[in-house]
């Protein structure tokens, strides 16, 4: 019977898959400080994994739709947790509709990756909320080709022009009042007559499962990538605009300041700040993993609408596994490590932060 089967492609693939997935066993085995950071990188790996099934192996760029990156227990790729990522596999030979209403969330941004099989992906365009045209009623329609349509199939529309080798569309929806705030809404359609779903070839199946893999190396080693100098000096904050971090990260509307905790059990990582004038900032905790510190169950993160400055302006915040009174706290979770990440929406200039690592209660 062996003789009759195909898919010797797929197959290899697959074991690409395979390798892959041991590979990165060991890899957060050798990286784990403990037993906890050991659980979360194989819990995180299983996560990414399911998210990488979603991005590639269950995506037509002929019917295409939108993933949410974020679900309430998966908050991997060191996202914002305080609003929602979705993400559309498109192709650059193919032009698509993006209609929806803005909603009153505080940023909407729309981004469009490019770079296909092994290549980088990269940052091919972006159009900010600011630059998104809306009508009356707050609706948008934004069509994404590589050459503009004509008058009739564009119907009004704003028009993005993407180059051949376009591969998805990311939106960034940023809440920062949850209890107010309504997000965005977003349908995403091919132009033109319908198509039916494709057959299921080797060679398409291959290359799903090639980037599957690539995909999930990706997100699962972010934290040998992406300034990984932080690991070797923590309790500090360096500033990175988005251009260091990856364009295809990162959006060029936000500056970043990133640094590592590296904290016993009594200790606390105090963080003081005058923010700067912008429209959305925010702080958040994350495992070595990059990973968010259950953000929906623990309060790990907080944005300007959540915290009250003092009377000067001043901003205080308090890392640790205890609430000592030294400001606002964000709990770790009884982590002795992971990421910080200060957001700072529009560009503004960095602001000058204060780094102290305290002991138990003492206040200087």
């Amino acid at each position: 019977m062996e003789q009759h089967l195909r898919g010797a492609k797929s197959l290899e693939a697959w074991g690409f898959v395979r390798k892959v997935l041991d590979d990165l066993t060991a890899q957060i085995t050798a990286d784990a400080r403990d037993e906890r950071e050991l659980l979360e990188g194989i819990r995180l790996l299983n996560r990414v994994t399911a998210l990488c099934t979603e991005l590639t192996v269950d995506t037509d760029p002929d019917h295409p739709h939108f993933v949410a990156m974020c679900t309430p227990f998966r908050f991997v790729g060191g996202p914002n947790p305080h609003g929602a990522y979705w993400l559309a596999m498109i192709g650059g030979d193919r032009a698509y509709r993006l209609t929806g209403t803005r909603g009153t969330s505080t940023y909407l941004g729309l981004q469009v990756l490019a770079g296909t099989g092994m290549n980088p992906r990269r940052m091919s365009n972006y159009l900010g909320d600011r630059d998104l045209v809306l009508d009356a009623d707050g609706a948008f329609n934004v069509v994404f080709a590589a050459t503009r349509p004509d008058d009739a199939e564009l119907s009004g529309a704003q028009w993005i022009e993407i180059p051949a080798d376009a591969s998805s569309i990311v939106i960034r929806d940023y809440i920062a009042d949850p209890d107010t705030q309504v997000p965005a809404a977003l349908q995403i359609a091919r132009l033109g007559a319908p198509t039916p779903p494709p057959v299921l070839t080797d060679e398409l199946l291959a290359d799903q499962l090639t980037a599957m893999g690539w995909t999930i190396v990706k997100l699962t080693s972010l934290h040998r990538t992406v300034r990984p100098d932080l690991l070797e000096t923590p309790n500090i904050l360096i500033t990175s605009g988005s251009e260091s971090l990856g364009g295809e990260n990162t959006t060029p509307d936000n500056l970043y300041m990133l640094g590592m905790f590296d904290l016993q059990d009594d200790q606390t990582l105090h963080l003081q700040f005058r923010p700067p004038e912008t429209r959305y900032w925010s702080v958040t905790l994350e495992n070595i993993w990059h990973e968010c510190l259950e953000p929906l169950l623990r309060h790990s993160s907080v944005t300007n609408r959540g915290i009250e400055p003092e009377a000067d302006g001043t901003v205080r915040l308090a890392i640790g596994a205890r609430d000592h009174g030294h400001g606002h706290w964000l709990d770790t979770g009884g982590r002795t490590r992971g990421f910080v990440t200060l957001r700072w929406l529009d560009n503004p200039q960095a602001p000058d932060v204060t780094v102290r690592v305290l002991d138990g209660k003492a206040l200087s």
